[in-house]
């Protein structure tokens, strides 16, 4: 289940307030994300945090080598950059490169698309209005 508490927020055209939804993000330990994975497979917590290791080395490895890498079920990293703009192509170096970005386009599995929902995924309220109150 995700939480979501319900916010206000300005219009900057208009300054009018209108309410949206905002994740209300917990945390989960590296050591608990192990710990999850030891408890569902045959694997030792020595083996999880090794292939953990190795997956963000590689992942590492592929982006700087300019390419993306697609882990089945999850989702697609890939780099991007931005760049300042010359007049000419030849005018244009390296040196134009201002940022690298990495992204990651999730896998089916983990989108949500409310015209569809998600059979794995429900939302919950922390901070529901009551009958007295008007939503502030």
């Amino acid at each position: 289940m995700i939480p979501y508490k319900v916010i206000p927020r300005k219009s900057p055209k208009d300054k009018s307030v209108k309410y949206y939804a905002n994740i209300k993000h917990g945390k989960m330990s590296e050591a608990q994300f192990v710990e999850n994975i030891v408890q569902k497979n045959t694997c030792t917590r020595a083996d999880v945090l090794a292939v953990i290791a190795s997956i963000k080395e590689e992942l590492v490895h592929a982006i700087r080598d300019g390419k993306n890498v697609t882990l089945p079920e999850i989702g697609t990293f890939c780099s991007t950059i931005t760049s300042k703009g010359t007049d000419t192509q030849a005018k244009f170096t390296a040196a134009n490169i201002q940022h690298l970005r990495v992204r990651f386009l999730p896998s089916a599995l983990l989108r949500y698309d409310t015209s569809v929902g998600h059979p794995m995924v429900s939302f919950e309220c922390v901070n529901p209005v009551t009958p007295d109150s008007d939503g502030e």
